[in-house]
């Protein structure tokens, strides 16, 4: 589950509008699709996820969140189907990064994209993907510590490091 602190920043990232059509594609939990959903309650996301076992969970947080304006599609379904986004997270892409790009900018030239990586891979992939269209890649790095009750002390206790990636046009 993308935690609460990158999720807050993924959608400064992305400028969410309240009437926006927003993609969340490799969804996982849908943890960033609900996000989403609540910040565009006169919009609509379309949550992409292929795995089952993390489709069951997005309809659970859909019905726990009362995020009505989510849409499910399950698999991996051709996004070329779906309206044109208005701002689209890139949460997972089993190694298509190049093609969901692709697609993004093919139904939307001015779609804003925000990525999210964990390995050095998929960002070097995110950069490749975006500056292949003349977008000007900026790479945000993310590293957040919480607290963890050790006795009477505190100690922070870091969490994996993720990198948010946005391109604009230059």
């Amino acid at each position: 589950m993308t935690k609460q602190e990158v999720r807050a920043a993924a959608l400064a990232k992305l400028a969410v509008q309240p009437g926006d059509t927003l993609w969340d594609v490799g969804a996982g939990t849908g943890s960033v699709s609900v996000e989403l959903a609540l910040a565009a309650p006169r919009g609509h996301v379309y949550a992409v996820e292929c795995d089952p076992e993390a489709c069951g969970l997005i309809r659970q947080n859909r019905e726990t969140f009362h995020a009505c304006n989510l849409t499910l599609v399950e698999g991996r379904a051709a996004l070329a189907d779906l309206p044109a986004p208005d701002a689209v997270f890139i949460g997972g892409t089993k190694g298509g990064m190049e093609a969901v790009v692709d697609t993004v900018l093919a139904r939307n030239p001015n779609a804003r994209i925000c990525i999210s990586a964990i390995a050095l891979e998929t960002l070097s992939a995110a950069v490749a993907a975006l500056t292949a269209h003349g977008l000007a890649a900026e790479v945000t790095q993310i590293a957040v510590s919480r607290t963890r009750p050790a006795g009477r002390l505190h100690l922070l206790m870091a969490n994996n490091p993720i990198f948010l990636i946005t391109g604009e046009r230059k």
